[in-house]
């Protein structure tokens, strides 16, 4: 099986702060992956170390088995890693059609296209030239994650995507999230809340203090012990 992202014992800064310590994990392609853990233990940071938005100062960063020595904004989604990140980041005065073709500006060829988006959307197809800032929190999320789909990925990375929206809002998610990761792309959904993981992941890696201390097969057996590593 293909490896589209690993990160092998990264140390990463944000100046002298030291966040990620010996950080490990790894996603193959078509894999449905959790990110879990209490707020504060470097969870998002390892989404900005891809990025290159912290500094890596040891360890390896592969992406699709390249190695990545000096990340930086654009190198993951050249190699089809989109980012869906925390807070959406709605441009403002765009339209929603024009925030979803600004995902597609990378150029990489696949299934995803503004039709296919408002068939998975169709709020969005009806929202279409309303600014997209304009639109509700849960509307917002699934722009960005449309915007997201346009690039075309081999794998999103999903942080704390439910964060402020309703129950029955996460659960139209989980639907989406299933139906693309149905579709061969692979996700690594960095989350709190357990039951959309366990509707979504298959495997779990657990984080605390930087570092993964846990990982396993998501299933109803290790729901007690995905909560471990949540709750305060």
């Amino acid at each position: 099986m293909k490896s589209l992202l690993s990160l092998e014992n990264v140390d990463a800064f944000y100046g002298a702060a030291h966040i990620l310590h010996g950080m490990t994990l790894h996603v193959n392609e078509g894999e449905s992956v959790a990110l879990i853990g209490r707020n504060g233990v470097g969870k998002t940071t390892v989404v900005n170390t891809i990025l290159g938005l912290a500094a890596m100062r040891a360890g390896t960063i592969r992406i699709g088995g390249e190695v990545i020595a000096k990340p930086r904004t654009y190198m993951a989604a050249q190699r089809g890693v989109a980012v869906v990140p925390q807070g959406r980041c709605i441009i403002e005065n765009l339209t929603v059609e024009e925030n979803l073709i600004l995902g597609a500006a990378v150029g990489r060829k696949g299934p995803w296209n503004v039709p296919e988006i408002y068939k998975l959307f169709p709020i969005l197809q009806e929202r279409a030239h309303t600014p997209g800032t304009a639109l509700s929190g849960g509307q917002q999320q699934m722009l960005a994650v449309g915007r997201a789909l346009m690039a075309n990925p081999s794998l999103i990375l999903l942080d704390e995507p439910t964060e402020g929206l309703a129950p029955v809002i996460v659960d139209q998610l989980g639907v989406i999230f299933n139906k693309v990761a149905a579709q061969g792309t692979a996700l690594l959904l960095i989350e709190q809340n357990m039951t959309l993981v366990t509707r979504v992941a298959k495997r779990y890696i657990a984080m605390a203090k930087g570092a993964a201390v846990a990982e396993g097969i998501v299933d109803d057996e290790s729901l007690e012990e995905l909560h471990k590593h949540v709750m305060v």
